[in-house]
């Protein structure tokens, strides 16, 4: 979920970052130091997230709220798990579309704006990026185990302020950057080139913003997509619920479904 502007990440949740700093993060702080290397950034983002004990006892959450693309805007809910299943439904003018992917097999959807209404595998590059979205935790938790591999980029300037950037590869297959605000050590944005169809290249930037606690872990809860520097979606999470009760059905289509005659 995201790319967003806000007043600034983390203010919302202010009653809290400080508690939530480990003792090594306030000393680190206190004495004035900056992070040189990624492996300091990211253990001062997680201390600054909840501490990994917070982290990894958040498994799952389903999270409702509205996405705005434009003039349309509709509802969705959104189950995700540890490490990488998602399960996305969206309505809107009597229109229901369920997007679902258990982490094994191919990606699915369900959309009642077709006749008949049947499960299918989703398009191959909806379906690549619905996948690449799909990963539970931030690139900075646990990045190693999980494949990525982080390296400090410097500085980068983003309205006349600086972020502490960290590049980021993915089996070596997928490249991004991600930018900490120096003061929260949260990703407040993440920015990304695709390659359309047609040859054609395209800035995708993440703006995270509204960061607020979910069992003791603070999470964006506004997500700002720009593509070439145009707001594209502003996705706004209204409620997340932590650790609901998820089975492998919740992100499987059933084995055989029945469609109603029209």
């Amino acid at each position: 979920m995201k790319r967003w502007l806000v007043p600034r990440a983390g203010r919302r949740a202010g009653w809290g970052m400080r508690s939530l700093l480990s003792c090594f993060v306030l000393a680190f702080l206190a004495a004035g130091l900056r992070a040189e290397t990624a492996e300091e950034l990211v253990q001062i983002h997680l201390a600054v997230m909840g501490g990994t004990e917070r982290i990894d006892a958040l498994k799952a959450f389903r999270a409702s709220g509205s996405v705005t693309s434009g003039a349309q805007k509709v509802h969705f809910t959104i189950i995700a798990a540890r490490p990488n299943l998602v399960r996305m439904e969206t309505q809107a003018g009597g229109r229901t579309l369920v997007q679902g992917y258990d982490g094994v097999d191919a990606p699915w959807e369900f959309d009642t704006g077709t006749w008949p209404p049947r499960y299918r595998p989703i398009a191959e590059a909806a379906a690549k990026r619905l996948v690449a979205d799909a990963e539970f935790d931030d690139p900075l938790v646990a990045g190693a185990a999980r494949g990525y591999v982080l390296e400090l980029a410097g500085d980068a300037t983003v309205d006349g302020r600086k972020y502490r950037r960290i590049l980021v590869t993915h089996k070596l297959a997928e490249s991004f950057e991600v930018l900490l605000d120096p003061e929260t050590y949260l990703i407040v944005f993440r920015t990304e080139t695709r390659t359309t169809a047609g040859g054609r290249s395209l800035l995708i930037v993440t703006q995270y913003g509204q960061f607020q606690p979910v069992n003791g872990v603070l999470l964006p809860h506004e997500v700002k997509t720009i593509v070439d520097g145009k707001v594209t979606q502003l996705l706004t999470i209204e409620q997340i619920e932590p650790n609901p009760s998820t089975t492998a059905e919740t992100f499987s289509p059933p084995k055989s479904v029945t469609v109603p005659k029209k």
